[in-house]
Formats: C-alpha cells, sequence, structure tokens
C-alpha cells in the first residue's frame, strides 16, 4: 500500500496554557462564578446546603465550611461581573490564550 506519508504536525507551544499569576487569576475567576451560578433553591437545598440553619443536627464541619462559603461568595457578585468584563476587555485586546 503506497499511499501518501502523513506528515507530523509539530505542536504548537504558544497554545498551552502557562502558570502565570493572569491565568491564576483567571482559573479563581471561573471557579468563583461556578460557586455564584448555583441556585440556593434549586440546587442546594436538595443537599441541605442552602442555609447554614439547615445542615442538621450534628454537622460536619467540612459540610459548615461550606455552607459558609457558598454563602460569602453571593456578596462577591458586583466585584466578580465587574472582574468578568476587565477579563474580557483584556483577552480581546491582546488575544486569549
Amino acid at each position: 500500500l503506497g499511499g501518501r506519508r502523513r506528515k507530523h504536525a509539530t505542536p504548537c507551544t504558544s497554545l498551552t496554557m502557562g502558570f502565570s499569576l493572569w491565568n491564576l487569576f483567571k482559573a479563581g475567576l471561573l471557579f468563583t462564578n461556578s460557586i455564584l451560578v448555583l441556585h440556593r433553591k434549586r440546587f442546594l437545598a436538595r443537599y441541605g446546603l442552602d442555609d447554614v440553619s439547615n445542615v442538621g443536627i450534628d454537622p460536619s464541619p467540612l459540610k459548615t465550611q461550606a455552607v459558609g462559603l457558598l454563602q460569602a461568595v453571593q456578596y462577591l457578585k458586583l466585584p466578580v461581573i465587574a472582574a468578568n468584563m476587565i477579563v474580557i476587555v483584556f483577552e480581546i485586546l491582546l488575544g486569549g490564550g
């Protein structure tokens, strides 16, 4: 079978995500966005994570801290929206990657 040989493509190194402060900031912003998207009544109430008072009779410290984190992040809505807009503008102007 004397078909054509495929040329091996060289990997593009510019597409790899480096370990920089900007990328760490974007990763933290994505994590905060993912917590903010969770709806308290629709999703978190199923697992008892909607309110600290609903944690139960003998709550584990980890579950109590998770509920506290979910409630504390709700106060960050406006700063997260502003940070999202800044990241979008920087990514458009400077290029993603």
